[in-house]
C-alpha cells in the first residue's frame, strides 16, 4: 500500500519495508549567483550601515531587503506571498539561517521597506553608486536620464506627504488611476542605472532634472559628463543650469521653439540636401532595409548659441508618412459621417457646418492637408395650399428648399510640401567639436533605459502594489530599483564576457534557442532548477550533490563566480 503523503513543498515521506524513509528537495535556483552579485555590491553591508538593525528581531533590515530582492528578481508577487515563496528555498543562499528565514515575512518586509524611505537611508543610494561604480568599473563619462509613470489602484486618500500618490499625465495611457513619478538614470556602459528619484504623481519632467544633475555630480565626482535626455530637459533654465558648471548635454529640441518652425518652413521649400551619416541594421526584422541616418547644413545655431544637428531618419520618415495617411483617412470617414448629418437640428446653418467641419480636421491636425468646400443645392418642393386630402384639381404651390453638402479634396501640392519634413528631429547639444555621427549616437543609446522600464513593469512586475500605506508604496520602488541594478549588472557582466572571450550567442531561449543579447530573466531561468537532494532512513544518509550542466558552468566562468557558490 503507497501511503505517500506531502511533507512540505520539497520533501516527500513514504513508508519502506526497511522502515520509514524521507526525501528531501533542496532548491538553490538562481540564488547562488543573485548572492554573489549582491556580495559584490556590499550591498547588506551598506544597507546595514545606514538603516541599523531591527528590533526584537532576529532578522534586520538589510537581509530582510537583500532577501526581497531575490524574491523580486526570481518571482515577484504580493508581499504577503513571501514567506510561502522562500519555505523551499535554502536558506544559506538567500544569505539567512533557518531561524532567520522563518521570521521572513510580509510584516518583516513592510518594517524594512519604511526604513528605507525613512530619513537615515539617504546615503544608501549614494554608497551604493561609489562601490557599483568601482566593483564593476562603470563608464560614467555619458549618463542617460528618463522617467515613467508607476500606477496604482486605489483612492489612497491617506498620501498626503511626498512623494504623493496623485493624478497626472500618466505614460501607461491610463489618467483614471493614480501615480507616482520614477525616474532613472543609467550609464553608458551597459545601461548600468546608477541613480533613480521618486516623485510626486503630477510632477512634470521639465523640473526634475536640476535635482538630478546636482545628484549626478556628487556621485560621479565630475562636472564634465554627458547628460542626454527627452525634450524636457529642453528648457532655459535647464541649459543654463547645466552649462554653468561645465557639464555637456544632448537632447531634442521641441516642436515649440522658433527654429524648428524656421527650418522646417525651409524644408517644405525643398532647399536642403541630406548627406548619410549612419546606417543601423533592423535586428527585429532582417529582412527589412535598415535604418539610414541622414544630416544636413542649415540652421546650425539657436538664439542662444547651442549647436543643432538636423537628423532625419529612414524609418521615422516611414511612420510619419502612415500616420499622416492614417488621419487623412480617420478625417475623411468623419467628415463623410457629418456629411450624412447635415440639414438636421443643429446642423442646418452654414456657420455650424463650418465649425463642425473645422473642429475634425483641428483635431486630427490636417487643416492644410485636406481642402472643405460647402456647397449649396436648392430643391423645388410642391406644396398643396389646402388641408386633407388632394384632389386632382388641387391647386399646387412650389417652394424652395436648401440644402446643404460637403465636398472633401487633398490638398496635394501640401501633402508634398510636408512629406519633406518627415523623419526630421533636431538635436540640440552644447558640444561643438564632435562629430554629427557621434551625436547621433549618443542619443541612439536613450532606448536602452526604456529597455529597463520595460524590464520594471513586465519582468518584475513592479504594478500593481500590495501596500496599504503610501510610505512604503515609496520603499517598494526604492527596493525595485535594488533588484533591477542586480539585473542590469548581471547583463552588462554576461553580455562583455561574450565580447572579451568571442562568444556569439547562448542557448538561453526555451528549447535551446540562442540569443546574442542574453537578459536577466533568461539567466534566472538558465538555473532555475538547480536542486540537491537528500535521502534519509533512520541512520542511513545519502546526499545527491549539485550536479551543474555545461552551460551553467560556462555561465558561472564568464561571471567569474565560482563553482563553489553551487555547493
Amino acid at each position: 500500500m503507497d501511503n505517500t503523503r506531502e511533507l512540505n513543498s520539497s520533501g516527500t515521506r513514504r513508508s519502506t519495508p526497511s522502515g520509514s524513509a524521507e526525501l528531501s528537495t533542496h532548491h538553490l535556483g538562481p540564488h547562488p549567483l543573485i548572492q554573489h552579485f549582491i556580495q559584490r555590491m556590499n550591498l547588506e553591508a551598506i544597507l546595514r550601515e545606514s538603516l541599523g538593525g531591527a528590533r526584537d528581531s532576529v532578522l534586520d533590515h538589510a537581509q530582510t531587503l537583500c532577501a526581497l530582492i531575490h524574491n523580486i528578481l526570481v518571482s515577484p508577487g504580493p508581499l504577503y506571498r513571501i514567506a510561502i515563496w522562500a519555505e523551499p528555498v535554502e536558506p544559506h543562499v538567500l544569505g539567512l539561517t533557518s531561524v532567520q528565514k522563518a521570521a521572513l515575512n510580509d510584516d518583516r518586509v513592510a518594517r524594512a521597506l519604511d526604513a528605507l524611505v525613512s530619513e537615515s537611508a539617504r546615503g544608501v543610494w549614494f554608497r551604493l553608486a561609489l562601490r557599483v561604480i568601482k566593483q564593476f568599473k562603470i563608464n560614467t563619462q555619458q549618463a542617460h536620464c528618463d522617467t515613467t509613470t508607476v500606477t496604482f489602484c486605489g483612492k489612497y486618500e491617506a498620501s498626503v506627504s511626498e512623494p504623493r500618490i496623485t493624478f497626472g499625465h500618466n505614460k501607461d495611457h491610463r489618467p483614471d488611476l493614480k501615480q507616482l513619478l520614477f525616474g532613472l538614470t543609467v550609464s553608458r556602459d551597459g545601461a548600468v542605472p546608477i541613480h533613480h528619484f521618486v516623485h510626486n504623481g503630477n510632477t512634470s519632467d521639465n523640473v526634475v532634472h536640476q535635482e538630478n544633475l546636482e545628484d549626478l555630480r556628487r556621485i560621479l565626482g565630475r562636472d564634465d559628463f554627458t547628460y542626454v535626455a527627452d525634450s524636457k530637459l529642453c528648457t532655459v533654465e535647464n541649459l543654463r543650469h547645466l552649462t554653468g558648471f561645465g557639464g555637456n548635454f544632448v537632447t531634442v529640441m521641441p516642436r515649440t521653439w522658433k527654429e524648428d518652425k524656421q527650418f522646417r518652413e525651409i524644408l517644405r521649400d525643398g532647399k536642403v540636401r541630406w548627406k548619410r551619416i549612419l546606417q543601423i541594421p533592423n535586428h527585429r526584422r532582417e529582412s527589412e532595409e535598415p535604418d539610414s541616418f541622414s544630416s544636413c547644413d542649415g540652421l546650425d545655431k539657436t538664439d542662444s548659441g547651442y549647436r543643432l544637428v538636423w537628423i532625419r531618419s529612414s524609418q521615422k520618415q516611414k511612420d510619419d508618412r502612415l500616420f499622416r495617411e492614417a488621419q487623412l483617412r480617420r478625417a475623411d470617414l468623419e467628415l463623410a459621417e457629418l456629411d450624412l448629418k447635415l440639414n438636421r437640428r443643429q446642423l442646418r446653418t452654414e456657420g455650424s457646418i463650418r465649425a463642425a467641419a473645422n473642429g475634425i480636421l483641428k483635431r486630427l491636425k490636417v487643416e492644410n492637408l485636406l481642402q472643405v468646400t460647402l456647397k449649396q443645392r436648392t430643391q423645388l418642393i410642391p406644396h398643396h395650399l389646402k388641408p386633407g386630402r388632394p384632389a386632382a384639381d388641387s391647386t399646387l404651390q412650389m417652394e424652395k428648399q436648401k440644402s446643404w453638402s460637403l465636398h472633401v479634396r487633398r490638398n496635394l501640392a501640401e501633402i508634398t510640401r510636408q512629406k519633406r519634413t518627415d523623419g526630421v528631429f533636431p538635436l540640440i547639444t552644447n558640444l561643438e567639436r564632435l562629430p554629427k555621427k557621434e551625436i547621433l549616437l549618443m542619443y541612439k543609446y536613450q532606448p536602452h533605459i526604456e529597455k529597463r522600464f520595460a524590464s520594471l513593469k513586465t519582468d518584475l512586475e513592479i504594478a500593481p502594489v500590495y501596500l496599504k500605506k503610501p510610505g512604503r508604496v515609496a520603499g517598494l520602488i526604492h527596493a525595485y530599483f535594488l533588484a533591477l541594478t542586480v539585473g542590469s549588472l548581471m547583463e552588462r557582466e554576461l553580455r562583455n564576457a561574450m565580447v572579451t572571450e568571442k562568444v556569439a550567442a547562448l542557448a538561453l531561449l526555451p528549447e535551446n534557442r540562442y540569443t546574442k543579447t542574453p537578459t536577466c530573466p533568461t539567466i534566472m531561468d538558465a538555473f532555475s532548477r538547480v536542486t540537491w537532494q537528500e535521502f534519509n532512513r533512520g541512520a542511513e544518509r545519502i546526499v545527491f550533490p549539485v550536479e551543474l550542466s555545461s552551460l551553467q558552468k560556462k555561465l558561472l566562468s564568464m561571471f567569474k563566480a565560482p563553482l563553489e557558490i553551487y555547493r
